[in-house]
């Protein structure tokens, strides 16, 4: 008796989303076989049975919805920030999009007709920041992957 109200105690405490749905349903449906059938062995075979598929398609089911909602929150975070802009920083980020990628050399920086104070203004913002390219030999500006994606669809959508 000790040992069922143990397992039942840890059932109720788990914190795992699929477990408790994996649990619930492979429940209900050898309570069902039970009720159907009226034999037991069959009901708790068909629960064990189905536990580990239900508990694949919970956690399928909510990494999907998980990630989706992250890249929602993505990007309503950088519709956001475009909508923070000044008219300066957009015609940056605006460059970035006309170039054809998130990273721009200085030299690339430097012959655009865009604001120093614009650019700096990104850089402490945190969208634009510094590195090298892949071979070492130039250094880049990277604007924010989330930014410039957001800018890219908008700029499609004629809206930046």
């Amino acid at each position: 008796m000790y040992t069922v109200i143990k397992l039942l105690d840890r059932i109720y405490t788990e914190n795992d989303f699929a477990r408790g749905v994996a649990t619930s349903l492979s429940g209900s449906i050898g309570l069902i076989v039970y009720l159907v059938n009226g034999d037991l062995v069959i009901a708790v075979f068909s629960a064990i049975i189905t536990f580990p598929i239900a508990r694949l398609f919970a956690v399928w089911g909510f990494n999907t919805i998980h990630t989706i909602a992250e890249r929602q929150k993505a990007d309503d975070l950088a519709s956001l920030s475009i909508s923070k802009l000044s008219d300066e920083e957009l015609e940056v980020v605006s460059a970035f999009v006309t170039a054809g990628g998130c990273v721009l050399t200085w030299s690339q920086i430097n012959r655009l007709d865009i604001s120093g104070p614009a650019v700096e203004s990104l850089m402490q913002r945190g969208f634009l920041s510094t590195s090298m390219t892949a071979d070492a030999m130039h250094e880049t500006f990277v604007l924010d992957t989330a930014l410039f994606d957001m800018a890219l669809l908008r700029s499609k959508n004629d809206r930046i």
